[in-house]
């Protein structure tokens, strides 16, 4: 961790000179201390492969509660590509998962301008890097997986392949722990996924088998625990098998024990979890505290999250880091009763009340969102 000590040490100095340089006598007095923002968020809306329709980007503006449509598209004159799949603000960048055009676009966090397009089947080898699919940053790397069975480090200066790690088969999300990258390994809904824990310093890759665990997609940490999306799979005749689930996982033990139904769910930064589950046919949506109830699996601990507007067809969860606030992405109902996943989508906004504040459009299959939020240095009285 020797550097991101270095960058937040050098960073407060830079920013300490910027502001100390603009002081003037009105200043005086005033100290410095980080504060929290959050300017806004993006939606990556994944289009249809099927249909031809390519992903496009979302801009959602907190100031004027806007949302501005294929933002990538307008600021290059090109599209994002086939079925974008996973996003991140990291430093000055954002970066795309795109994985059917096996891209990951680099993208200036200004002007929404192109950096870099890196196509990960040349960066580690055909096999290897097909379909990205999830991205995390962390230690001045990006880390990404591929339905190739690996994760990649890539470096966010030259955006040159540092290693990469082999895993467990179809890998889905990516969790940093210190110098530990845990993987969920999907297995592509069959059955038998498992976790990797790639060891950066050391270069090296341990997979486990956890009891309990099928289909695991989303990973999280609450307070040293390691909590796991699990989902349902299917058998040879394609049987739904298992269950939903947010699951404490014990990678010592390799066991893990249900805490709340859960077919999407996201985590504050105080360790409460918003909950979607049976999306497909009776969606409800939950709320589950971790401080004040533990991890013990107690799934009446979980309260209803009553919202004041019910989505069409929920597709997707996510709070902002720092306003608390909880999304919902949906899709659209077609004229048959049925999502339409050819229309475009749209993402509501509640506060932790469960109250609407606001509604925005989205493009075409809205699948996941990230958020413009972090600190930086402001002068105080």
């Amino acid at each position: 961790m020797k550097t991101i000590r270095f960058w937040k040490t050098t960073l407060l100095f830079v920013a300490m000179v910027g502001v100390l340089g603009s002081c003037d006598d009105d200043d005086e007095g005033k100290g410095l201390e980080w504060q929290s923002y959050s300017n806004g968020a993006y939606v990556v809306n994944a289009g249809n492969m099927y249909s031809n329709i390519d992903g496009s980007l979302t801009a959602i503006d907190y100031a004027t509660s806007t949302a501005q449509q294929k933002v990538f598209a307008e600021a290059n004159q090109r599209s994002l590509g086939s079925t974008p799949n996973d996003g991140l603000v990291y430093g000055s960048k954002i970066y795309i998962a795109v994985d059917q055009s096996n891209t990951i676009e680099v993208i200036d966090r200004t002007t929404l301008r192109s950096v870099a397009q890196i196509n990960t089947t040349e960066l580690m080898g055909v096999a290897e890097g097909k379909e990205p699919r999830h991205i995390i940053g962390n230690d001045g790397y990006v880390f990404f997986t591929t339905y190739g069975g690996y994760v990649a480090q890539v470096d966010t200066m030259q955006f040159r392949l540092k290693q990469k790690f082999k895993v467990g088969n179809y890998p889905e999300g990516l969790l940093a722990m210190g110098t530990q990258i845990i993987v969920a390994n999907s297995n592509y809904a069959q059955g038998g996924g498992n976790l990797s824990v790639i060891d950066t310093q050391k270069g090296t890759t341990d997979t486990y088998t956890i009891e309990g665990i099928n289909n695991p997609q989303k990973l999280f940490a609450v307070s040293g625990n390691l909590i796991v999306l699990d989902w349902v799979y299917y058998d040879g005749s394609n049987n739904e098998m298992g269950e939903s689930a947010l699951k404490l996982v014990s990678l010592p033990n390799r066991t893990a024990q249900t805490m709340v139904e859960a077919t999407y769910a996201a985590l504050t930064n105080d360790g409460v979890f918003y909950t979607v589950a049976n999306p497909y046919t009776n969606p409800t949506y939950g709320v589950y505290d971790t401080q004040k109830n533990g991890f013990a699996g107690n799934s009446s601990a979980q309260t209803p999250f009553a919202i004041s507007e019910i989505p069409e067809s929920p597709a997707g969860i996510e709070v902002d880091p720092v306003t608390g606030h909880v999304f919902i992405l949906s899709y659209h109902m077609g004229d048959y009763g049925y999502a339409d996943y050819n229309a475009d989508g749209y993402v509501l906004e509640f506060d932790q009340t469960g109250q609407r504040l606001h509604s925005y459009k989205t493009g075409v299959g809205p699948t996941m969102m990230f958020f413009d939020a972090g600190t930086r240095i402001v002068a105080v009285p």
